[in-house]
């Protein structure tokens, strides 16, 4: 039989010191080892192919000739993948290795492997299958693997899986390669029976996403109701929802900042978007890091951060097929201010401005919503969010010779309604009530934790830091029994208590 052109199927390198020998119908390509008397024998196989379109959805299967099993048998066997990665090499051509496993139905006598199949091709076979009548019953064992929808588990913040991005990552930006942005989120709304792109976004865990407020509102001004919306997470072609390997999802809350539009017409232009079921984590599906630390948004000035989107592009397109990134510089307040009086308008405190001023290169329209990521430690952490910019009046477009807007996240512990609280976790309904709130990211790692009660909750209101909540109590994590980080964190709401406090404060 004339081996593949694209598949090179080799003999997998055992590292037991134990019995073994090669399979006899597939020499070279399956390997018996005898691992314990508690394993016994298993089949390791090693592939390597150079096609990548093959990758996405491998399957592999294996026929087997065996004895006559016992009447009470359900276990025939089983296939599974134990690494698939791509492989660093000089050469010129990029190749990725399989190794799996294969489990026997039965051990004494071993069955025999007839064929073994590679996405529907024979790699190797007895002569036509000849009937083997010492083992008569025949059984095929198959899997599958799709790398779309392979759940990963331990996914940390802000990585990306380079080892399993097969493709070749807002004007004049590169276009991304799927799955190296793969917290980059698409917003949708519905307006009568038509659904249309409305924002980009970020996903920061399993339940929460990021956007900017204005997203959630048309051109009424008219609030958006939730189930008017939904979100697409691992979408790469803008035009193709459905492709494998994304999630639609709808959201449980949209929680727009109550500071919204209350000192301009922009600010605190940030909402937070509470997932009415988990994120399955995937090499083209993960979150972002959220920043952390005392860091002012003046200590970002002269660094360039990364912003990527649908939004529009050199040729006039209002949205683009496929996402692009772009690297833009963050400048001072003052820069910024002095550029354009309008800028005192639409800036604050909560925000920052970005940019090149080149006329091409920056997030523009259809950008809003989206992330601006820094790298730190390696990982990508969330900073600010795609808010506004200044007008060509010719285009009636984002004018990119002028700084963008970006809302500065940081510092910024999402405060939910009652009722997203309690429809959260059912235990909330014990620990809650008409003085207390509830906040958090949900994301296991950002929040107050187990030494941290007591401890005040502070908004900043007219320069002035003020205390309105302390920390008082949340869900228990049953593995380590401390807080867990993946709930709400609930707050005694100070004000309920003001005029008992104020008592004390009489001299």
């Amino acid at each position: 039989m004339n081996p593949l052109p694209y598949l090179v199927i080799s003999l997998a390198v055992s590292c037991f010191a134990v019995l073994h020998f090669s399979s006899p119908i597939c020499p070279g390509t399956v390997e018996n080892i005898y691992v314990d008397s508690t394993v016994g024998w298993m089949g390791f196989g090693f592939a390597w192919t150079t096609w990548s379109q093959y990758l996405h959805n491998i399957t592999i299967a294996v026929n087997l000739a065996t004895v006559e099993l016992e009447e009470n048998t359900t276990f025939l066997g089983s296939i599974r993948m134990l690494h698939f990665h791509k492989l660093r090499s000089t050469e010129d051509k990029t190749r990725w290795n399989i190794n799996f496993e294969i489990k026997f139905p039965i051990q004494d006598p071993l069955p025999d492997i007839t064929a073994l199949i590679l996405n529907g091709d024979y790699i190797c076979a007895t002569k036509e299958n000849a009937y083997n009548s010492s083992k008569p019953v025949k059984i095929k064992v198959f899997m599958e693997y799709n790398h779309f929808t392979k759940v990963v588990d331990d996914v940390e913040c802000g990585t990306i899986d380079y080892a399993n991005i097969f493709q070749s990552l807002v004007l004049h930006g590169q276009t991304i390669t799927r799955g190296s942005w793969p917290w980059l989120v698409s917003i949708f709304s519905y307006t009568g029976p038509r659904l249309g792109f409305q924002c980009g976004a970020t996903l920061i865990s399993n339940k929460v996403v990021i956007t900017a407020a204005h997203c959630f509102f048309d051109r009424y001004n008219r609030q958006l109701p939730t189930e008017d919306v939904l979100l697409i997470l691992g979408q790469h072609n803008l035009k193709r929802p459905h492709d494998q390997g994304t999630q639609i999802v709808y959201p449980l809350s949209i929680n727009i900042h109550k500071n919204y539009r209350k000192r301009n017409t922009i600010d605190s232009d940030i909402a937070v978007v509470v997932l009415a079921e988990l994120v399955r984590f995937t090499t083209f599906i993960r979150p972002a890091c959220l920043w952390k630390g005392s860091e002012s948004k003046e200590s970002l000035v002269g660094l360039n951060g990364v912003t990527a989107g649908w939004g529009r592009d050199e040729h006039g397109n209002f949205f683009t097929e496929l996402p692009k990134k772009a690297e833009i510089p963050v400048v001072s307040d003052e820069t910024c201010l002095r550029s354009h009086d309008a800028f005192t308008k639409i800036t604050s405190e909560v925000t920052f401005c970005a940019g090149w001023r080149n006329g091409t290169d920056g997030p523009c329209n259809g950008d809003s919503g989206g992330g601006l990521m820094f790298e730190r430690e390696g990982r990508w952490t969330l900073r600010g969010v795609v808010s506004t910019s200044l007008t060509d009046r010719q285009s009636n477009l984002c004018d990119l010779k002028e700084y963008v807007v970006f809302t500065d996240v940081k510092a910024e512990i999402p405060v939910v309604s009652d009722e997203t609280c309690l429809r959260s976790h059912d235990a909330f309904t014990k620990i809650t009530s008409e003085v207390t709130f509830c906040a958090g990211w949900r994301n296991g790692t950002d929040g107050p934790c187990n030494g941290d009660s007591g401890g005040g909750l502070m908004f900043e209101r007219e320069g002035r830091w003020t205390l309105r909540g302390v920390v008082s109590t949340s869900l228990t994590d049953r593995q380590s029994n401390l807080c867990d980080l993946k709930e709400y964190v609930v707050f005694t709401d100070v004000v309920s208590f003001v005029v008992w406090i104020e008592t004390f404060l009489v001299e």
